[in-house]
């Protein structure tokens, strides 16, 4: 258990040094960045990396392709505003029903399933996110860390992990474990005030320049206080243990939306929020049959907000339920009122799969495939489909491109690697069972797929070469965490 304990100590021993970080750094003068002096470019890469494994380790990821895509869609438009550090920011769902939402090393910004329910329009959610974009921007991360700069970079890795554990282990089945581990240290890697006020100042421009309304965070910050307050104060937003008082935000917030909005060339798809709030009711659901009858009853009294989304929700939750006959009506309802959208066409070619109709499912997917040809969500749902039940050196043609696009993906390496092995190509079967090892903080099962790989005959020049260099990579890696390499014969 001694590894285990490590980032509570090591939380309960800096929390001197932290609580200053952020007040010291945000008084430097713009004339570069001193904390690069003791944290890295390489270092932010190797720790927000080495996090990111230990979130998909405890299942603390929701990875569903359409959830991130969206998210994405919301991160990006408004990071195209902020200083993006050279670096690209890739924004994934946590597999919890907290409000809460975390920033991390390497540009990577979480958003609880919780967080995402609660918001009711997505001006909330896109202000959530653009405070989480202005404190990377801002640098409040790498200076904080570069405060712990007399410990090594696995040992700050490890407290600052122990923190995104702490805010993103609800429902990952690892609770117990992580709860008492790391509550210390998610409350002492939080922003100091000035680095919050900062953050919400910043988040608010980057919001009225994406054309998103400025008020959108006010407002959650409102709806923050009264969940904080009288009867439901036992229920307390997990955000509000590590940030300011929403009242004070909300009156410092409400000071600056005269900040006029700027108009959009290209509107926001405003249904894609309503169908994602859906999308994630239905995959965060623990009882669907119980979400069944609730979808039942606002369908039938006309009470559902969006009729669209209620129903969208429903279709998925009786699929869900292996009710594959009224999901396929349901979502034939949905395609005849909106036949163009990705979403409905993607759901009635997954229906079709499961019911058997395979010649149905590929009739499906190609109309869409000619609709979208290159889109990475389509791409997803197709390719595994193939993998598993259809053509795949089809599927290896519909997701190879993607691996360059979206190299942090572990699904999308797993599809890969289904396809290669069913097409023979055992090479790419072990090189990207490898990656998706890897991904998922697998590093031991990762470095055996390697060697597997080297051993695999007919190996070509350059796929040898790329074998050998990651397989250093990750042998350096674990020798670093104190990792038991089994000896084996050299390839």
């Amino acid at each position: 258990m001694s590894h285990r304990l490590l980032p509570l100590i090591l939380s309960l021993s800096l929390s001197a040094s932290l609580a200053s970080a952020g007040a010291q750094s945000i008084l430097l003068p713009d004339m570069g960045d001193p904390s690069r002096i003791y944290f890295g470019a390489d270092d932010e890469q190797q720790m927000g990396l080495q996090i990111m494994r230990q979130l998909r380790a405890r299942g603390a990821v929701l990875d569903d392709v359409q959830l991130n895509e969206y998210l994405d869609s919301v991160g990006q438009s408004i990071v195209t505003y902020a200083d993006q550090n050279g670096v690209p920011f890739t924004f994934f769902l946590v597999r919890d029903p907290g409000i809460n939402a975390f920033a991390l090393p390497h540009n990577f910004i979480g958003i609880n399933t919780g967080l995402l329910l609660a918001t009711q329009r997505e001006d909330e959610l896109a202000g959530v996110i653009a405070h989480e974009i202005a404190h990377v921007s801002q640098k409040h991360i790498v200076r904080a860390i570069a405060d712990m700069k007399r410990l090594t970079l696995p040992l700050a890795a490890a407290m600052v992990a122990s923190a995104a554990l702490a805010a993103a282990s609800g429902q990952a089945g690892q609770a117990a474990m992580v709860g008492t581990m790391a509550a210390s240290a998610q409350h002492q890697i939080s922003f100091t005030r000035a680095n919050e006020q900062e953050a919400d100042r910043i988040g608010m421009q980057l919001l009225a320049k994406a054309g998103f309304d400025p008020r959108g965070m006010s407002d959650f910050f409102t709806k923050l206080e009264r969940m904080s307050s009288g009867e439901a104060r036992n229920q307390v937003p997990e955000m509000l243990l590590t940030h300011p008082r929403p009242e004070n935000r909300v009156a410092d917030t409400q000071d600056r939306i005269e900040i006029p909005p700027l108009r959009r060339v290209t509107p926001r798809d405003r249904q894609a929020y309503a169908l994602a709030k859906a999308r994630a009711q239905v995959l965060a659901t623990e009882d669907t049959h119980t979400l069944i009858r609730e979808l039942e009853t606002l369908l039938a009294r006309g009470d559902a907000s969006d009729q669209t989304a209620t129903r969208y929700a429903y279709a998925l939750a009786l699929r869900q339920a292996g009710r594959y006959d009224e999901a396929r009506q349901q979502v034939a309802r949905l395609v005849s009122g909106d036949p163009d959208r990705l979403a409905f066409r993607i759901e009635a070619a997954e229906i079709a799969l499961a019911q058997g109709d395979r010649q149905q499912a590929w009739r499906l997917f190609e109309e869409a495939r000619k609709l979208y040809p290159d889109d990475f969500t389509l791409a997803m749902h197709y390719g595994r489909a193939l993998a598993t039940q259809g053509d795949s050196k089809l599927a290896m043609r519909l997701l190879q491109p993607h691996l360059r696009r979206h190299p942090n993906d572990p699904l999308l390496y797993a599809s890969y690697a289904q396809a290669a092995q069913r097409a023979g190509d055992m090479a790419a079967t072990y090189a990207t069972m490898a990656e998706y090892h890897y991904l998922n903080g697998e590093l031991l099962p990762a470095i055996e797929q390697l060697e597997l790989g080297l051993r695999n005959p007919g190996l070509s020049p350059n796929r040898e070469a790329q074998l050998r260099a990651r397989l250093k990579q990750f042998k350096a890696e674990a020798i670093a965490l104190d990792l038991p390499i089994p000896k084996r014969a050299s390839p």
